[in-house]
C-alpha cells in the first residue's frame, strides 16, 4: 500500500509539474503575441503617418505649383494693365483687389476638395494657407520683374490679408 501512495503522490506532482510547465509556457506564448501584434500595430500606425505625410507634401506642392502659374497668368493678362491704369487714374485701385479675390476663387475651385480637406485637417484652415501660398507667388513675380517694385497701389488684400509693394 505504500508504493500506492508514493505512486499515487509520484503522478500527482508529475500532473501538477506539467500543468505548470503547460501554464507557464502558455503565458509565455500569450506575451509574445501581444508583442507582436503591438509591434504590427506600431508598424502600420508608422506606415499611415509616412502615407498621410505624402499625402499632404503633395497636396501643399500641387497648391504652391498652382498658386505661382495663376499669379504668373494673371500679371501676364490682367495685373499690369490694370497697375498701370490705377498709376495714371485710368483704373481704379478696388479692379486691382477685386482681380485679386477673383484669383483667390478660381484657385479653390481648381484645386479637389480632398486636397482642400487635406490641407485643412493638417493646418487648420485651407483659405490662409491659399492666401499665403498667393502672396508668396505675387512676391515671386515682384521679384522678377524690378519694374514691379515702382512704389505705386499693389494688390493689398486677397481674403483679408495684406499684399503690399515692397
Amino acid at each position: 500500500m505504500d508504493l500506492d501512495i508514493i505512486t499515487n503522490a509520484a503522478a500527482n506532482t508529475l500532473v501538477n509539474a506539467v500543468l505548470a510547465m503547460i501554464a507557464l509556457a502558455g503565458a509565455y506564448v500569450v506575451y509574445y503575441i501581444r508583442l507582436a501584434a503591438t509591434q504590427v500595430k506600431a508598424q502600420t500606425q508608422r506606415i499611415r503617418n509616412e502615407s498621410a505625410r505624402k499625402l499632404l507634401e503633395n497636396a501643399l506642392d500641387d497648391v504652391v505649383n498652382l498658386a505661382e502659374v495663376s499669379v504668373s497668368a494673371m500679371e501676364q493678362t490682367t495685373a499690369k494693365a490694370i497697375r498701370e491704369g490705377v498709376k495714371i487714374d485710368i483704373n481704379s485701385r478696388e479692379e486691382l483687389l477685386a482681380l485679386g479675390r477673383e484669383v483667390f476663387q478660381e484657385l479653390k475651385a481648381a484645386v479637389a476638395p480632398e486636397t482642400q480637406r487635406v490641407i485643412t485637417e493638417n493646418l487648420g484652415s485651407f483659405d490662409d494657407y491659399l492666401t499665403k501660398c498667393i502672396e508668396a507667388a505675387v512676391l515671386k513675380v515682384k521679384r522678377e520683374d524690378p519694374y514691379l517694385m515702382i512704389p505705386g497701389p499693389m494688390l493689398d488684400s486677397v481674403n483679408g490679408s495684406t499684399l503690399k509693394n515692397e
